[in-house]
């Protein structure tokens, strides 16, 4: 999961701006505005796997 969560942080993902996406092994595996929907698919693609679930935020700036 640290993975995916480095991936998250260190990928340019305003492609995705406004929606959730579910990473597996570094890879973006679904996106879209419904999150049930993001696990829903995420599952299907990668049943033994835990994807991380993330909303790509609408704001530039993050404060951690």
């Amino acid at each position: 999961m640290l993975n995916s969560y480095n991936f998250y942080i260190e990928t340019d993902l305003s492609d995705y701006i406004g929606e959730w996406v579910a990473i597996v092994n570094r890879e973006i595996v679904s996106h879209k505005k419904d999150i049930k929907e993001v696990y829903k698919e995420a599952k299907q693609k990668y049943p033994g796997k835990r994807p991380l679930l993330a909303k790509v935020p609408e704001e530039k700036a993050l404060i951690f």
